[in-house]
């Protein structure tokens, strides 16, 4: 019976030992996850910059269309406004030099008429 209990006590001692190692491993298993826990953290912490950063950029983006329009506007109302001022000297340049053709064209039909009158009269002498 001696025997019996010494047999029934190493087969105990190698449970306890086989439960210690699992132990053991559940005590790995823990560090791990909590390290890995960690990570996620770690992770979610970046996540939520980038979603900051990507609002922040969002932002910068519509203010930049907004002052890039609101500076775009008035510019190109300037050259129209330009645009249209320098039109009009033009037109009034051409419409100067219009009466001005006009006016020696009406010189050169009088010159014309004065000429064949002249040349009328000598050749009558």
């Amino acid at each position: 019976m001696e025997d019996t209990l010494k047999q029934i006590l190493n087969e105990l001692q190698k449970v306890n030992q086989r439960m210690d190692g699992m132990e053991n491993r559940m005590d790995g298993f823990d560090k791990r996850f909590d390290g890995n826990e960690k990570h996620m953290i770690g992770f979610q912490k970046r996540f939520d910059n980038i979603d900051k950063d990507l609002t922040e950029l969002k932002i910068g983006q519509e203010q930049l269309k907004d002052s890039t329009i609101n500076r775009v506007g008035p510019y190109i109302e300037a050259v129209a406004k330009h645009i249209d001022v320098r039109f009009d000297e033009v037109k009034e340049t051409l419409e100067d030099q219009q009466r001005v053709i006009d006016t020696l064209a009406v010189r050169s039909v009088k010159h014309e008429s004065e000429i064949k009158e002249i040349k009328q009269i000598l050749n009558n002498q």
